[in-house]
């Protein structure tokens, strides 16, 4: 299912310590249709416009000071209120490493964007993990299934490599790199 969205409902928050690098993402996300787009500087402004705003989707990069992209989503993902905890995160970082993204997906990511970010693959992002949550409902990451998942086909063929990454409770899932 591919739907095209109106992205014009749909609340952003983008956070990044480039203050160009936000503009850029803001700019994108304005010729998407987006409308209500707040910045932040790095993970401890993102968590306070988090708690006060309740965006609807984040895109977070990963090497900021004083708190990084996986301390934010650490702590997001720790968060008792469902609707916080579950809101959806896509790392778009320059630091793009095996080790990186591994991480970011055991935290709870829903995708992985490398800089520099490409509009088309910005959209197929966004446009993919909002169908899934229309369909399935909102999950703490990639790695979370809601309920009733059928796990059998999860992970689409593609051509790139398959990456392991721990699972909830210990077990090993194999993860697409075409799915982040």
């Amino acid at each position: 299912m591919n739907m095209h969205w109106d992205l014009s409902t749909v609340s952003f928050l983008i956070i990044d310590d480039n203050m160009h690098m936000r503009s850029i993402l803001r700019s994108v996300l304005g010729g998407f249709g987006a409308r209500h787009v707040f910045e932040a500087s790095d993970g401890a402004d993102g968590l306070e416009i988090v708690l006060d705003r309740s965006p609807d989707f984040i895109l977070c990069d990963w090497v900021m000071k004083p708190l990084s992209g996986s301390e934010f989503i650490r702590t997001l993902r720790a968060e008792r209120d469902r609707l916080l905890s579950t809101l959806p995160v896509v790392v778009v970082s320059a630091h793009s490493h095996k080790s990186t993204v591994l991480e970011a997906v055991n935290l709870g990511i829903h995708g992985f964007i490398a800089k520099p970010v490409s509009p088309a693959v910005l959209y197929r992002h966004i446009s993919d993990i909002l169908n899934k949550q229309a369909l399935h409902g909102r999950t703490k990451g990639i790695l979370f299934d809601p309920p009733g998942a059928d796990r059998r086909n999860r992970f689409r063929t593609g051509d790139h490599p398959p990456l392991a990454a721990n699972a909830p409770g210990g077990t090993t899932t194999v993860v697409d790199m075409a799915l982040i």
